[in-house]
């Protein structure tokens, strides 16, 4: 029988299986990293590994941070550490293999089922903030905003200020009270959390969500410039809010600021991430649908999608149907039906054992394409009602009420494109009865009443 490693703590008191407790501070700085998204997690783990190597958190930590890109890609690193931390089970403790049995059900895709086994591993470690974190991050994924806001609650009895890390509960709990439409609560949340810990960009974001949600464009321009050196400097959420930023400018018409923001602050770079190319794609095509040039700027956004296709299509239809865009953008007919060839691939696939994936082809992902594709063939009505009644099961697919408006802003595209403005007048009514003074709203409502004029 092999022998159990030392118990050591963390600072939130939870136990951690090393030889070395010299190890516990390097991966509480990781943990630092992962939730804040300063600087690399990686290293940190890897320093804590290299302290030392019977550190079974510092592997599952380093697998959960390559999983929460929510990329194919990042999948072999997954796997090389899991079975890292899988070689040291035997000695390691029960939060340990909790820890593996999560993170490996996320790997195989069953985001669900890991969704499942941390909020078990939460019941006995309520303040275990990595199975928080990637509790909260899938949860955001799969679209599920009754649990982005209520696991956060279910733990947060368990925190105080006087626990390592309480401000990005706070946060976290911020941005879940958002897409719970629990504005003035989710508002506050989210400036108690920046209160005790400014550079919380996760925090910032929610912030933000609520003043997109709620219209309030000019002072989210604002919001967002002044706490600009707290969220922008070497943070890997910078590049999300600065997206954030541009969507204000949109909001005002002001199309230039919004490309401004793109060529500086979004640029297309070897190697980026695929959650990268969705914030590119999305600001581009919002241009689109208002009739922007852009010039070039798409090329290199679908290059990159395309240099990823044989990698990543299929895998999560909220990326795919990004791809599409990028594709349908640019005309290039062939890569956009093998995106839809591997998305249909997936959906195919049943049963427990294949995961949430599937599912999300099925309901959302391919019928968001064939609705794309019937607005390139100048089939507007028919891709108006198809975006319809899809649009309520959209979050299954994940991402944000603000990301998905890039649905609703596409529907009412399309029902101008129809020539009915009594069609376009209908459907940009609830745009008007949720953000009624903006100029984007006005945007909408005028091409809506003059549809079919000419």
């Amino acid at each position: 029988m092999a022998t159990p490693l030392p118990r050591h703590e963390d600072p939130r008191g939870d136990p951690v299986a090393c030889s070395r407790s010299s190890a516990i501070e390097p991966c509480e700085r990781g943990l630092w990293r992962l939730v804040s998204f300063v600087g690399d997690p990686l290293a940190d783990f890897d320093a804590a590994l290299a302290l030392d190597p019977d550190c079974a958190m510092a592997h599952l930590a380093r697998a959960d941070a390559h999983l929460l890109l929510a990329e194919r890609a990042s999948l072999p690193a997954v796997r090389e550490s899991l079975a890292s931390a899988a070689a040291l089970l035997p000695r390691a403790g029960p939060r340990e293999h909790r820890h593996h049995a999560a993170a490996s059900l996320a790997a195989a895709g069953r985001w669900s089922d890991a969704r499942l086994a941390w909020e078990a591993l939460l019941v006995e470690h309520p303040r275990d903030l990595l199975a928080l974190f990637c509790a909260h991050m899938t949860d955001f994924y799969c679209g599920d905003a009754s649990n982005l806001c209520l696991r956060v609650a279910r733990v947060m009895p368990h925190w105080d200020a006087s626990v390592s890390g309480w401000s990005y509960v706070l946060g976290m709990h911020a941005f879940g009270l958002e897409e719970c439409h629990r504005y003035e609560e989710a508002e506050s949340a989210g400036r108690a959390a920046l209160a005790l810990q400014p550079r919380d960009p996760w925090a910032v974001h929610a912030v933000a969500h609520v003043m997109e949600m709620e219209g309030r464009h000019e002072e989210g321009v604002d919001w967002l410039r002044a706490r600009e050196p707290d969220w922008a400097p070497n943070n890997g959420l910078a590049y999300h809010n600065w997206w954030h930023l541009a969507l204000f400018h949109l909001e005002d018409l002001d199309t230039d600021a919004a490309l401004a923001i793109y060529d500086k602050h979004l640029p297309v770079l070897l190697g980026e991430l695929v959650l990268q190319r969705v914030d590119q794609t999305a600001l581009l095509w919002r241009l689109k649908l208002m009739g922007c040039e852009v010039g070039d700027r798409w090329e290199a956004v679908a290059d990159g999608w395309e240099a990823g296709l044989e990698q990543e299509a299929g895998f999560y239809a909220f990326n795919d149907a990004h791809a599409a865009l990028a594709f349908i953008a640019t005309g290039r007919d062939a890569p956009l039906a093998r995106l839809r060839e591997a998305m249909a691939a997936q959906g195919r696939r049943t049963g427990r054992s294949a995961g949430d994936l599937p599912a999300m082809q099925r309901e959302v992902g391919l019928p968001l394409v064939d609705a794309l594709v019937d607005q390139r063939d100048g089939r507007h009505r028919k891709a108006a009602w198809e975006l319809f009644l899809l649009r309520d099961r959209a979050p299954r697919f994940g991402g944000s009420h603000a990301q998905r408006d890039l649905i609703s802003q596409t529907l009412l595209a399309c029902a101008v494109g129809s020539g009915d403005a009594g069609l376009a007048t209908h459907m940009a009514q609830e745009r008007l009865a949720s953000k009624p003074g903006t100029p984007l709203t006005g945007y909408w409502m005028g091409a809506a009443r003059s549809a079919g004029v000419h």
